[in-house]
C-alpha cells in the first residue's frame, strides 16, 4: 500500500484528500469561480414596432441576502473571473442584458431609473445541500425580480436544481452546481424580459429544431430550458411529453419550461405534479414556480392556498417551498 501511494502524483494525491474531506463532511475553504453565461445563438422575432429599451437595475435584496450570496457549509467563497469576490448583483444585471443583445434585443443597461424601465432585483441565492458523503452535492438556485413598465409591474422569477456527486475533485461541482444553474437563471430572466417588452419569440422553424434536439434518447437538460426560452407556444406539446422523463433533469426543465411558456391549458398538470408526495421536493418545488410562472388569477389563488397551507409548518420540505413561494408572493 505503501508503494502505490508514493506512485501517485501530487495534484491525484491532493484530489483524492479533498474527495475524502467532502465525503467525510469535514469543512474545507474552497473557492467557487463563477463564469460569464455563454450568450445564445438563436435570434428572436420580435415586433415590427420594437423600440430600444434602457434598462435600469435596482437592488431590493434584503441585508441578509446582499451579504449571503449563498450558504456555504464547506466554507466556499464565490469569486468572479478576475478572481475577486464576487458581485451577485452585477453579474445578473450584466448577463441579462449580454444576453438580450446576443438575441437581437435592441436593449442597454442604465445607470439611472430616469426614462428607464426598471428591474428590482428581491432575491439572489444559492442553497447548497448535501445529505451524505455518498449522496450528490445539490444547490438550488433561485432569484426574483419585479419588472417595472409604463405598462405596470410583473413578477418574474427562477427556480433552478442542480446535483453533482464530486468523485475525485471538490471542482467537479463548479459547472454543474453553479456555473449552469446561474447561466439558466440569467437566460430565464433575458426570455422574460423579451416576451414582456418585446413580445419576443423564436421562429417556428427554430422551435422546431429544438424540438428535435430534445427527440433523442439521450437530451441535455438545457436544451429543454431552451424550449422555455424560445417563447413560442409551438414547443407545449413536446414539454409536456418531456415531463414523465426519467432524468429528472430533464423532467424538471421541462415543467419549468411549462410555466415560462404560461401554458395555462396545463395547470392540471403543473398542479398534480406540486401535489405528488412520491416525488422528490424538488420536483414538487419547480412545478410550483411553473404554477407561479402562469400568472393567472387561478395560478396565484393556488400558491397563496399552498402558502396559508404550510405556513406554519417548520420541517425543512416545508421552510424551503415558503422560499420557492416566496419568489411570487413576497
Amino acid at each position: 500500500m505503501k508503494n502505490i501511494f508514493r506512485s501517485l502524483k501530487g495534484g491525484v494525491l491532493t484530489s483524492m484528500l479533498v474527495s475524502a474531506t467532502l465525503l467525510s463532511g469535514c469543512a474545507v475553504s474552497m473557492k467557487v469561480p463563477v463564469q460569464d453565461a455563454v450568450p445564445s445563438s438563436a435570434q428572436y422575432v420580435k415586433s415590427a414596432t420594437a423600440t430600444p429599451v434602457a434598462l435600469y437595475f435596482s437592488d431590493d435584496r434584503t441585508p441578509e441576502n446582499k451579504t449571503a450570496f449563498i450558504n456555504s457549509f464547506f466554507g466556499m467563497s464565490v469569486t468572479d473571473k478576475d478572481d475577486k469576490p464576487l458581485d451577485s448583483f452585477a453579474w445578473l444585471a450584466n448577463n441579462v442584458v449580454a444576453e438580450m443583445k446576443a438575441r437581437g434585443l435592441p436593449v442597454t443597461r442604465a445607470t439611472s431609473a430616469t426614462g428607464a424601465n426598471t428591474i428590482v432585483i428581491k432575491r439572489l441565492f444559492i442553497e447548497s445541500r448535501r445529505v451524505s458523503g455518498f449522496s450528490p452535492f445539490e444547490t438550488f438556485t433561485s432569484v426574483s425580480a419585479d419588472v417595472v413598465t409604463t405598462a405596470g409591474t410583473q413578477r418574474i422569477a427562477a427556480f433552478i436544481k442542480r446535483g453533482k456527486v464530486p468523485v475525485w475533485s471538490f471542482t467537479e461541482i463548479y459547472d454543474p452546481n453553479y456555473n449552469q444553474p446561474l447561466s439558466l437563471a440569467a437566460k430565464e430572466f433575458a426570455a422574460k424580459l423579451g416576451r414582456i417588452m418585446f413580445d419576443a419569440k423564436l421562429s417556428d422553424a427554430q422551435v422546431d429544431a429544438a424540438i428535435a434536439k430534445t427527440s433523442g434518447d439521450k437530451i441535455d437538460f438545457r436544451d429543454v430550458h431552451e424550449l422555455g426560452f424560445s417563447n413560442n407556444a409551438r414547443a407545449i406539446p413536446q414539454l409536456v411529453k418531456l415531463v414523465p422523463h426519467k432524468d429528472d433533469e430533464v423532467s424538471q426543465g421541462a415543467v419549468s419550461a411549462l410555466g415560462m411558456l404560461r401554458a395555462a391549458g396545463q395547470f392540471p398538470l403543473l398542479k398534480e405534479k406540486a401535489e405528488n408526495t412520491k416525488d422528490d421536493w424538488e420536483d414538487r418545488a419547480t412545478a410550483l414556480k411553473a404554477i407561479g410562472d402562469l400568472g393567472t388569477p387561478e395560478a396565484l389563488a393556488y400558491l397563496k392556498a399552498e402558502l396559508a397551507r404550510v405556513d406554519k409548518l417548520t420541517d425543512a420540505d416545508s421552510v424551503r417551498t415558503k422560499g420557492v413561494l416566496g419568489l411570487y408572493l413576497n
